[in-house]
């Protein structure tokens, strides 16, 4: 697992969102998984508060390329019982996205920070 420096860790929280969905995607692939929050009852799943063209609302699923990053966001946020889980490749893929696939209106939300805006896009093997 790749660990990240202290430059490192602030300039991502600098990026725009779709640089950090590009870091993402790369990171994912170097350490061959990604990182959710969870707790006793199961995955962070954030609700959309604002509904598309179609007036439906969609529940996203966070991911983050590091540990770290994750952590930060469940710290930032107060979500005192939640961890950062490392999932691999192979198992987003094969359970993860077909359960989030059968899921209604579920997305995929890549690496919130702070209060800046994040990319969202359908469930999708990686």
């Amino acid at each position: 697992m790749t660990e990240l420096t202290d430059k490192e860790f602030e300039a991502i929280l600098q990026l725009n969102s779709d640089y950090r969905k590009a870091m993402f995607l790369k990171s994912v692939n170097e350490n061959n998984g990604l990182y959710v929050l969870v707790d006793d009852d199961g995955p962070l799943i954030l609700e959309d508060t604002e509904a598309d063209e179609n007036n439906i609302m969609f529940s996203v699923v966070p991911v983050w390329s590091h540990e770290r990053l994750a952590q930060k966001y469940a710290k930032e946020n107060e979500m005192t019982s939640m961890k950062a889980q490392f999932i691999t490749r192979n198992v987003w893929n094969e359970k993860w996205v077909p359960m989030l696939k059968d899921q209604p209106n579920v997305l995929i939300g890549f690496m919130p920070v702070s209060d800046k805006d994040f990319d969202v896009d359908d469930p999708q093997e990686i």
